[in-house]
C-alpha cells in the first residue's frame, strides 16, 4: 500500500460509493429462452460432502440428509469432525473441490450454471432416473478437498445461553480435537511443482518456522494459516497473496538471520502490492483472495511499525468485507471465521488507537460471540470451542466499552443512559471475569517449572515462576484469553476514572502486574510454541502506562520492549516518543542504553520505513512505484534462496499435473 500511492485506496476513498456490486437478498439470474426445458439449480456450498462429490442435491437436513440416510451412507458437512475413512476418501479427490470453498464469497454461491461443464449426476438406488445436477466448473477445480475434509469445528445448533452465567457447570479438561499434521500438505499440491524454487523455499519456512503468533493471532483453530491459506495462496489468480505470504516469509527469515540482509523481503513485498494494485483497478467484483491479500499486507505494515499504512489497508479491507459477506455469511466456514476474527482484530486496533469505536458495526461482533458460545454449548468438551467463545465474548466487550465512552465523548448519550451502561458493563466484565477464573482450575494444568528462565534476581518485578499461573499445553491458548481480558478489564477502569473525573485506582497497577507476570512466564516457557512472545506485545504497551516510574520497572520495560522488537514486530516513532516523555529517559532511537541488543537486521527494516515516511506525495509516481530509492542500491541478481534454504527450495516431493504461469523470478 506504501507503493503506487496504495496507500490511498482511490476506489475505496468515498465509503459511499462501492466498487462492488451490493449483496441483495435476491441476485439477478439471467433470463432464460424462452421454451427451454432445463431447470437451473442455484449451486450451495453449504451441502454435505457425499452429494457434493456425486454431484446430486443435498437438502442439507441435519445431522443427515435425506439422500444419505436413504442410501446408508456417511453424511459429513463441512466444519464437522470426520471420521478416518471419510477423510482418507475425500483426500483423494485432488481437485474436485473449490480452492474457496471455505472461504469463497457469495458470487459464487446461487449464481447459475451457464457456460460450465454439466457432469450427469450420481442418483440413489431409488431415484433411477432422476434429473442430473449441476456439475462444477473446471475453473473452480482445486487440490483443496483434502483440507476441507480436515477441518473440526461443528456447526452449533441453534440453541443455548447466550450470556456467561455464574454457577454454570465447568467441564473437565478433555480434548477432543487435535490438529493435524500439515507437514507434507502444501508439497502434495498438484501447483506445487510449477513455483520457483524461491518461492517454494519460503513457503516452508512459514509452514515450518512461523507459529499463528507470529500473525499475533492468539488462537488458530485448524492451523488455518499453514494450510488453508497456503493453499489458496497456490491458487492461479492468487498471486498477490502468494507474494505477500512469501514476503512476511522472508521478512521473518531475515530477522531470525539477522545480517540486515532484507532484498527478498522487499523484492516479494513490492510485486504483491504491484499485482494488488492492478487488482483493485478491475472492475470486477472482488474475491475472499483480494481480502486475504490486504490482510496479509496490513499484517506485514504492523510488523513494521507503519500504523498509518495499516489503517489505510484495514478501510479498503472493510469496504470489501461487508460487500462480500453479512454477519451472517461471514460464519458459514473456517475460511470466513479466520477472515472476520482477523479482520476486528485491526478494527479494535484502530479503534484503540483513535480513541474511539469500531469502524465495523456492533452486529459483526456480536454475531460472532453468539455463534461461538453456541459452539461452545453444542460441545462442552471441545477446549478449542471454550477459546473461540472467550474470544468472541472479550472482543463483542471491548467493542461495547467502546462504543460507551466514544458516546459519552461526542456527548450523544446522557449521564443516566452513560451510568446505566456503566452499571452493565461492570456486571459483564465481573461475570466474565468469573468464568475464565474458574474455567480450568485443577493444579496439573499448569506450568511448574521454567528451566530456562535466569534465577531469581532483585531485578525481577513479578514471580512469573508462580506454579499456578502459566496453563501448560493443550490448555497454552487460555493465557492469551486472560491477557486479552486484563487489557480490557484494565483500559475500562482507566477511562471510566476519566469520565469520572477520579484519579486513578492502584487496582490499575495491580492489573498491569498481572500482564506483565504473563509475558515474561510465557517468554520462559520451554515448550511454548514458536513466536509466543509476539502475542503478548500489546499487553507491554498496555501495562508500560500504568507501571510505576521508578528505575527497576522502567528498566524491565525496556527490556521485554527490546525483545519484542528483536523478534521483528518493530514499534513506530511515535510510541517510543510518548514512552521517552513517560519515563524521562530518550528511548527514541533504541530501547536499551549505548545500542545493547540492537540488531542489524532492524536497523535495516527501520532505515525503510524511515525512507517510505519522507518520501513526498507528489514524488510517489514513479520512484516509489520502483522503489528506486532502496533497490538502487541493491544487487537484486543475488540469490534470493539462502544458502541454508537452497536444498528446500529444489525440494520436488510432489508432481504437479497443473501447467501454471508464474512471473520471472530473479535467478537464483
Amino acid at each position: 500500500m506504501s507503493m503506487e500511492s496504495l496507500g490511498s485506496y482511490a476506489d475505496y476513498d468515498n465509503l459511499n460509493q462501492s466498487m462492488l456490486p451490493p449483496q441483495s437478498g435476491q441476485r439477478q439470474r439471467r433470463r432464460q429462452p424462452q421454451g427451454s426445458e432445463h431447470i437451473k439449480h442455484r449451486r450451495t456450498r453449504s451441502g454435505c460432502y457425499t452429494c457434493r462429490q456425486r454431484r446430486v442435491k443435498c437438502d442439507e437436513n441435519h445431522p443427515t440428509c435425506e439422500r444419505c440416510r436413504k442410501g446408508k451412507r456417511e453424511c459429513t458437512y463441512p466444519g464437522t469432525p470426520t471420521s478416518a475413512s471419510s477423510k482418507s476418501s475425500r483426500s483423494t479427490l485432488k481437485g474436485k473441490g473449490s480452492l474457496l470453498e471455505s472461504g469463497s464469497s457469495p458470487s459464487s454461491e446461487g449464481d447459475d450454471d451457464e457456460g460450465e461443464s454439466m457432469l450427469p449426476g450420481i442418483p440413489d438406488d431409488d431415484e433411477e432416473g432422476s434429473e442430473p445436477q449441476p456439475g462444477t466448473s473446471d475453473m473452480r477445480k482445486t487440490s483443496n478437498t483434502s483440507f476441507a475434509s480436515q477441518r473440526k469445528t461443528t456447526t452449533p445448533a441453534m440453541d443455548g445461553p447466550s450470556t456467561f452465567q455464574r454457577g454454570a457447570t465447568k467441564s473437565h479438561v478433555t480434548r477432543t480435537t487435535s490438529k493435524h499434521s500439515a507437514k507434507h500438505s502444501i508439497s502434495q499440491s498438484s501447483r506445487w511443482a510449477n513455483l520457483p524454487k524461491d518461492i517454494k523455499a519460503y513457503l516452508k519456512y512459514h509452514r515450518d518456522n512461523l507459529s499463528h503468533h507470529h500473525y499475533a493471532f492468539k488462537y488458530d483453530a485448524g492451523d488455518f494459516l499453514k494450510t488453508t491459506f497456503l493453499e489458496i495462496a497456490m491458487n492461479d489468480d492468487s498471486q498477490a497473496l502468494l507474494f505477500a505470504v512469501v514476503a512476511f516469509s522472508a521478512y521473518h527469515y531475515a530477522v531470525a538471520r539477522g545480517d540486515g540482509q532484507i532484498s527478498a523481503f522487499l523484492l516479494y513485498y513490492n510485486k504483491s502490492i504491484t499485482m494488488l494494485h492492478q487488482s483493485l483497478s478491475d472492475k470486477k467484483r472482488h474475491s475472499v483472495t483480494t481480502l486475504l491479500t490486504i490482510l496479509q499486507l496490513a499484517t506485514i505494515e504492523e510488523f513494521l511499525g507503519d500504523w498509518v499504512n495499516l489503517l489505510g489497508h484495514q478501510r479498503a479491507a472493510h469496504q470489501i468485507l461487508t460487500d462480500l459477506f453479512t454477519p451472517q455469511t461471514i460464519l458459514q466456514d473456517e475460511t470466513r471465521r479466520r477472515i472476520i476474527s482477523w479482520y476486528i482484530r485491526f478494527d479494535l486496533f484502530a479503534g484503540m488507537m483513535s480513541g474511539g469505536e469500531t469502524v465495523l458495526g456492533r452486529e459483526w461482533f456480536a454475531s460472532c460471540a453468539d455463534f461461538y458460545h453456541r459452539q461452545a454449548f453444542d460441545r462442552p468438551n471441545d477446549n478449542g470451542a471454550k477459546f473461540e467463545d472467550f474470544f468472541a465474548t472479550a472482543r463483542l466487550l471491548a467493542t461495547d466499552v467502546a462504543m460507551m465512552f466514544a458516546a459519552k465523548k461526542k456527548n450523544t448519550i446522557t449521564d443516566e443512559e452513560f451510568a446505566l451502561r456503566t452499571t452493565s458493563l461492570v456486571g459483564q466484565l465481573d461475570d466474565f471475569r468469573w468464568t475464565l477464573e474458574n474455567a480450568f482450575k485443577d493444579p496439573s494444568l499448569f506450568v511448574k517449572t521454567f528451566p530456562n528462565a535466569p534465577p531469581p534476581s532483585e531485578d525481577d518485578i513479578t514471580d512469573y515462576r508462580d506454579p499456578m499461573f502459566l496453563y501448560a499445553g493443550e490448555l497454552f491458548t487460555m493465557n492469551y484469553v486472560l491477557t486479552d481480558f486484563w487489557a480490557i478489564d484494565l483500559m475500562f477502569k482507566y477511562q471510566l476514572t476519566i469520565a469520572q473525573r477520579q484519579q486513578p485506582s492502584p487496582q490499575l497497577t495491580v492489573i498491569a502486574l498481572k500482564k506483565c507476570k504473563m509475558m515474561e512466564a510465557v517468554e520462559y516457557y520451554d515448550q511454548g510454541p514458536p513466536g509466543a512472545v509476539l502475542g503478548t506485545q500489546a499487553s507491554l504497551g498496555i501495562a508500560s502506562l500504568f507501571l510505576p516510574k521508578d528505575r527497576k520497572h522502567m528498566d524491565w520495560c525496556r527490556r521485554k520492549f527490546a525483545l519484542v522488537e528483536q523478534s521483528g514486530y518493530i514499534y513506530p516513532p511515535t510510541l517510543r516518543e510518548r514512552m521517552t516523555g513517560l519515563w524521562g529517559e530518550d528511548v527514541t532511537h533504541w530501547w536499551l542504553p549505548n545500542d545493547e541488543g540492537y540488531p542489524v537486521i532492524i536497523r535495516a527494516i527501520r532505515a525503510f520505513i524511515d525512507y517510505r515516511a519522507r518520501m513526498p506525495p507528489d514524488a510517489w509516481a514513479e520512484d516509489v512505484r520502483d522503489m528506486s530509492g532502496i533497490f538502487r542500491s541493491l544487487n537484486l541478481d543475488d540469490t534470493v534462496v539462502p544458502d541454508e534454504l537452497q536444498e528446500i527450495g529444489t525440494d520436488s516431493d510432489a508432481k504437479g499435473e497443473l501447467s501454471t504461469h508464474w512471473e520471472s523470478s530473479p535467478d537464483t
